[in-house]
């Protein structure tokens, strides 16, 4: 406030200027509620509900005015000192940005609890009342602020020291990498002469259809019946199958590249160092993991994205630089819009990220990243409902005809919940959304039960899952061949035979195997004598443990095709076992070293 002293008014008189202007506000938020017709005509007409928000409303209003006129006229000597400490400026302006997050979004309705309320309009203008009031002073207050700010911002930030420091390769190693990175790529466009042009599917054209026929400006390119990520993509691509399996081909290896070189720094031991980089591009060499780059779906660009994200995000441990954490937020972001289940799971990153700020003094930045996931997380969602058909209808209907009608215990808990059984209702029990040329949509004796899935099916649904949390936790586990081994995928267009050859050697496809490389994982990182502390590895575990609500989200997500939804979960799985085994044995080998140099002295 000493700047606003010095050189326009008093900090008095912007604290009464504040007060009259939200004064006013209020004034005209009860005008609105005065204005607003009753039932019954006329004041008289009111609701006890409507009367005690006035009242509430006139009472703050008054309450405003007489502290600005006590003010005014007292000159307080005691709200002037304390409007010099800036810490108490500090806390005003976080309490205000605090009240504005809260307020905003209540106002346009976007949180259900108050958005359904029964007072919902009366408090309307309340709530925008208080959001007004908490913009204002704190637009003011980060004015007066703003270096202040500034610099309790750039104290959580490591300003470009390492966090945990980046191992790099000797001069021989380079080369090798070389060699290894070069034999790779001729491996990937070798894979991509092969199959030439990626496969067409049913879905495809829902990706192909918006990238083909809307602008970038037009809205249809980014609400269509699909998520907008692979989209975007094709629509930079063009629809020629050709250059789509290039480009999801290159992207893949530039992605698996990337990871490698990020991930070694990450390892001390040389040999280990090499054997990590070539097994991380043998597994991506596999056919669960190749195929996808030859299809025109969104997988392809999922899995890329989502491996070069973990790539950056170790980089980044390694190093800090503001370009890396502005990439990391972009790939977020592109990651978020390209499938469902990943709005779902970078909310969770995203509510992990805050007790970590928390913790670690140094680590806070991450909040600011918390704060953009949440954000794009909530656009996608929102975007998600604006099609005239939700996107989340057609995998409910797959779920309720598939898994709730053959169940009679389950059917009985969503009869009782409203859920209109019939005849023609029952017939379709055990098939999918499009059973019986999409009777559940076309059929007019079913127009009551598709009423009744777009009005009240999800919530009834999630509602179900939180009534029955054994079958919730227990049903993705009895499938699990379904989502980690599915024998229903066809190897469409999966690559070079040398390519799948090397792949398969590191991408364990029997159950058996990705068991043995869990009692590998636990049993090496159990082995170590001393418990590992460095970043990536936590990174890499937070990695792993994802996958464990991603397998969920799949499961109760869609009961069609359950094996293609699931190809990201189940690389992400095997990629994490390999991943902490590189690092335990990494472990393992340095304090073997340790020990010996201590023997020798």
């Amino acid at each position: 406030m000493k700047f606003l002293h010095n050189r326009f008014t008093s900090p008095i008189q912007v604290v009464i200027f504040h007060s009259v202007l939200i004064a006013l506000e209020g004034i005209i938020g009860i005008s609105a509620l005065l204005v607003e017709p009753s039932q019954s005509g006329g004041f008289l007409g009111f609701s006890v509900g409507r009367w005690a928000i006035l009242l509430a409303n006139l009472v703050a209003v008054g309450g405003i005015f007489f502290i600005s006129y006590r003010v005014n006229t007292g000159r307080s000597k005691t709200l002037e000192l304390w409007l010099s400490n800036e810490k108490n400026l500090f806390r005003v302006f976080f309490f205000c940005v605090l009240l504005f997050g809260l307020s905003f979004p209540s106002a346009l309705g976007q949180i259900p609890a108050i958005r359904y309320f029964t007072y919902f309009g009366r408090i309307q203008p309340t709530l925008i009342w208080v959001a007004l009031a908490s913009a204002q002073i704190g637009l003011t207050l980060s004015f007066v602020l703003r270096q202040a700010i500034l610099s309790w911002f750039r104290q959580f930030f490591p300003r470009g020291k390492p966090s945990q420091g980046s191992l790099n390769l000797t001069k021989a190693q380079r080369y090798i990498v070389i060699g290894i990175t070069f034999f790779y790529l001729l491996l990937q466009l070798t894979s991509h002469l092969e199959t030439r042009e990626a496969v067409w599917l049913p879905d495809s054209i829902d990706y192909i259809f918006p990238a083909t026929t809307y602008n970038w400006n037009e809205l249809g390119l980014w609400t269509h019946t699909k998520p907008w990520g692979a989209a975007v993509l094709y629509k930079l691509t063009g629809s020629s199958p050709v250059v789509i399996d290039a480009v999801q081909t290159s992207l893949s290896s530039l992605a698996w590249l990337a990871l490698g070189l990020s991930f070694v720094r990450s390892i001390r031991a040389g040999w280990l160092k090499l054997t990590a980089f070539s097994i991380i591009l043998g597994f991506s060499l596999a056919a669960p993991v190749q195929m996808w780059n030859h299809i025109i779906l969104s997988e392809s660009l999922s899995i890329s994205l989502m491996v070069l994200i973990l790539a950056v995000w170790l980089s980044l441990l390694q190093r800090w630089r503001w370009g890396k954490l502005f990439v990391l937020i972009i790939l977020f972001g592109w990651w978020i819009g390209t499938r469902e289940t990943n709005v779902y799971l970078s909310l969770l990153i995203a509510a992990i990220l805050v007790p970590i700020g928390l913790f670690y003094k140094r680590q806070r930045f991450y909040w600011a990243v918390s704060i953009l996931l949440a954000l794009f997380c909530y656009i996608n969602i929102q975007i998600s409902e604006l099609p005239t058909f939700p996107r989340w209808l057609y995998p409910l209907t797959n779920t309720v005809l598939n898994r709730i009608l053959p169940s009679d215990e389950f059917l009985s808990y969503f009869e009782k919940k409203g859920m209109p059984v019939s005849p023609e209702l029952l017939a379709l029990q055990g098939g999918l959304a499009d059973s019986d040329n999409f009777a559940v949509y076309n059929s007019p004796e079913l127009n009551e039960m598709e009423r009744w899935l777009y009005r009240k099916g999800k919530e009834v649904y999630v509602r179900f899952l939180i009534d029955h949390p054994v079958y919730t936790l227990i049903s993705p586990w009895q499938h699990l061949k379904e989502l980690l081994a599915p024998s229903d995928l066809q190897n469409n267009g999966s690559g070079q035979p040398l390519a799948r050859s090397i792949g398969n050697l590191f991408f364990p496809s029997s159950l058996w195997l990705v068991a043995l490389l869990v009692i590998l994982a636990i049993g090496l990182t159990l082995g170590t004598k001393r418990k590992s502390h460095i970043l990536a590895f936590w990174l890499v575990l937070g990695f792993l443990a994802l996958f464990f609500p991603h397998m969920y989200l799949v499961w109760h997500g869609d009961a069609a095709a359950v094996g293609r939804h699931a190809a990201q979960s189940s690389i992400q799985l095997r990629l994490a076992l390999w991943l902490i085994i590189f690092l335990s044995l990494d472990k393992i080998i340095a304090n073997g070293y340790q020990i010996r140099t201590r023997n020798r002295t």
